[in-house]
């Protein structure tokens, strides 16, 4: 049994299904592992909180992600195995273990090409037009959060993960002034702290993903994350064709769309993409 704050061995199996290999990803609460679910047969990717005296919002949060992922059935979203607790009471969700980069490690390693750059934003778009049918805004959308699966045959594919401050459209769960997202890819009213954040704001965070992927650099650049959300806040992003000369008329109108910083002058729908 493996106490909150510590970190399972190799080999110990947690939850009486989970059997760790190998650590695989940590953020600021959480850790993530690859391990075989012997209930599955199947390797998974195994998200618990392994920080001592984590508060209780961590918590809410964790099982909240479990339950948006288990109303999400979509072959361009992750696919939620299980969620619960282990023994010890430590909030755990195991998701489908999945071969192959996130976009921000495919970019560092070589650049895209339009038509996949095009391809993976078209799998997104999808993936995020039936989340916000369902009701659901994921608020992180960037290039560390969608996965490029490779496929036998065809492009490959392209997956939403990371549904960790994903929230129900009719459920208002952070006050005014708190910013959730990535300062470089979040849309201007979350900059801002808005306490009303809709689905258009998933589309800026699309559009500032395909234009890193298109042009290699996000819209707004700066120094530091502080810099980034001021420029955010008091200047418009530019135009593709500002840092791309021979970028595409009609990605560059699109992308103008998607990055308008209003959200009533943004597309109503991921459909456009």
């Amino acid at each position: 049994m493996t106490a909150v704050g510590t970190e399972p061995r190799q080999q110990e199996v947690l939850g009486g299904r989970f059997v760790v290999e190998r650590e695989v990803g940590r953020g600021g609460v959480g850790i993530v592992y690859r391990a075989f679910d012997h209930v599955t047969s199947m390797p998974v990717a195994l998200k618990v909180i392994a920080v001592p005296g984590v508060d209780a919002g961590e918590e809410a949060r964790f099982q909240r992600e479990g339950r948006l992922l288990a109303s999400l059935s979509h072959p361009g979203i992750v696919r939620l195995v299980a969620f619960g607790q282990l023994e010890e009471g430590t909030p755990y969700i195991a998701m489908e273990w999945l071969e192959g980069e996130d976009v921000s490690v495919r970019l560092r390693r070589a650049p895209l090409s339009l038509l996949e750059s095009l391809h993976i934003a078209a799998s997104v778009a999808e993936a995020l037009g039936f989340a916000h049918a369902a009701g659901i805004i994921h608020r992180d959308v960037k290039p560390s959060n969608v996965f490029v699966v490779p496929a036998d045959d065809g492009p490959p594919r392209a997956k939403l993960v990371d549904f960790g401050v994903a929230t129900a459209e009719d459920v208002r769960l952070t006050r005014t002034g708190a910013i959730i997202g990535t300062p470089a890819y979040m849309a201007p009213e979350q900059a801002r702290g808005d306490g009303e954040i809709d689905a258009r704001a998933d589309l800026y965070s699309l559009g500032a993903t395909l234009f890193e992927m298109v042009a290699g650099r996000p819209p707004h650049v700066g120094p530091t994350p502080i810099a980034v959300l001021a420029r955010l806040v008091t200047a418009p992003a530019p135009r593709l064709s500002d840092v791309m000369g021979d970028a595409p008329p009609e990605l560059d109108e699109l992308l103008a769309q998607l990055l308008a910083t209003h959200p009533a002058d943004r597309p109503s729908n991921a459909l456009v993409v």
